[in-house]
């Protein structure tokens, strides 16, 4: 029985000794991947790409001459690029060819991109092939610069230029990326081409001198071709060396404005609004309003004069600054003293609000000292804003529980045209719910 535990004993013993040698590599292995993992150095992967990518070659080079018809522009990067844009949009929406007879043809590579002309590059014509800001790497780091090479396929490249700003005219902001074309003499199919960047101002090259007809559109559908409802404004200018275009643009209709709606501001005073804006050189009269007021105990109906025509914006800043008045009289005018609290309390928050606005000006200003980066402001319109909304004055205070039709006539809109016939606007005069001025107030919690 002895013996027959030994070798038992031996075999069991050896099994043990096999298996913490099996286990000693596992454990030098652990050890130093817990090491290489503890120890400072760089991720696997190598660096974070942060750079966007960077131009390294084009070709034809910028101020090339005697190009080709069937030259391929090439711009090479030092990186893979993506095939879409920071904004979503292929790479064709942002090559612009300038001047163009149509839209060219945009391939994607990689490293670089090319762009060829469907009906190759015209005889003694300059050209700028413009890649605009927003190309991005795999990484999205993004472009912020327009990417430019300038060529001719003649003996020389003019140095003509326009230059300007788009707006929409309606909203009063810059119309960025509005696109803006050239035309010379009477060729519509050749056109110099531009894009508005985020503060809408563009710049026309390499035009010839002469006259040229300009136009800018909001392509809302990235076309690239001015579609009926789209938003437009035209220029002519006799081009010497440079020019200075400001444009607004705003929806060609040919169908006049008329009334939309009519609200009731008091007995008195009416505010109306049209479904189209105004021209601004053909003010409303009180006289082109007929206001009739239909009462259901009378069969005919009541006329009732409007006294005066007035700007909505200007009625709404005076009615503003007249409850601002209004409200600071009132307060001063309370001498309990629960009223001079709320004075108090007022005056501290206008004085804690003009130090926070002057605290915020001077971070802004030590901000704007320390960045060296210059940001562009945007420009302002020289233009108003065309009216969309009036205010009618009466002469008499309307009754309430009556119906009544207001209509307009020869109301001209911004490009000339008027609506005919006059529609009327139907509406309801309600005696508003008296208001119970012994109700107490809801105590605060």
């Amino acid at each position: 029985m002895e013996r027959a535990r030994r070798p038992a004993a031996r075999k069991m013993e050896g099994t043990r000794r096999v298996t913490r040698r099996s286990r000693f590599p596992a454990v030098v292995a652990a050890i130093a991947l817990a090491a290489a993992c503890a120890s400072e150095g760089m991720p696997p992967g190598g660096p974070v790409d942060k750079t966007p990518p960077k131009l390294i070659a084009v070709t034809p080079e910028s101020g090339s001459l005697h190009v080709g018809a069937r030259q391929v522009v090439i711009f090479r990067f030092d990186e893979v690029i993506a095939e879409r844009t920071r904004s979503g949009t292929a790479l064709d929406q942002a090559v612009v060819v300038s001047p163009s007879d149509g839209a060219p043809s945009v391939d994607w590579h990689r490293t670089y991109i090319s762009v060829r002309s469907h009906k190759g590059w015209r005889p003694d014509v300059a050209y700028s092939v413009t890649i605009l800001p927003g190309l991005q790497d795999l990484s999205n780091n993004t472009t912020r610069a327009p990417l430019q090479t300038v060529f001719s396929t003649g003996t020389v490249i003019p140095h003509g230029e326009v230059r300007g700003v788009v707006f929409d005219w309606v909203a009063q902001r810059a119309a960025s990326g509005a696109r803006i074309e050239a035309m010379i003499g009477k060729d519509t199919t050749l056109k110099y081409t531009a894009v508005a960047d985020s503060t809408g101002r563009f710049v026309i090259p390499i035009l010839p001198p002469g006259a040229l007809r300009l136009r800018a559109y909001i392509d809302a559908n990235r076309n690239q071709v001015l579609d009926s409802r789209e938003s437009w404004d035209s220029s002519s200018v006799a081009l010497a060396d440079t020019a200075t275009r400001e444009f607004y643009v705003f929806a060609h209709d040919t169908v006049g404005p008329s009334i939309t709606d009519v609200t009731v501001l008091d007995s008195m005073t009416l505010r109306v609004h049209f479904d189209r804006p105004l021209l601004p050189g053909a003010p409303l009269d009180a006289s082109q309003f007929s206001l009739k007021l239909h009462d259901t105990t009378r069969t005919d109906s009541v006329p009732v004069a409007v006294r005066r025509v007035s700007s909505a914006a200007r009625y709404d800043t005076l009615a503003q600054q007249r409850r601002a008045f209004v409200l600071d009289s009132t307060l001063r005018a309370d001498t309990t003293a629960a009223g001079r609290r709320a004075v108090a309390r007022r005056d501290s928050l206008t004085r804690a609000a003009q130090l926070d606005s002057a605290s915020a000006a001077q971070v802004a200003s030590v901000k704007a000292s320390r960045d060296t980066t210059k940001v562009a402001e945007a420009p302002k319109p020289s233009r108003p804003a065309p009216l969309s909304e009036v205010i009618l004055e009466l002469a008499a205070p309307l009754p309430y529980d009556v119906f009544g039709a207001l209509s307009v006539s020869d109301a001209v809109g911004l490009t000339g045209h008027v609506h005919h016939p006059a529609r009327s606007k139907q509406l309801v005069l309600r005696k508003p719910a008296p208001k119970d001025s012994t109700a107490s107030k809801p105590r605060r919690p």
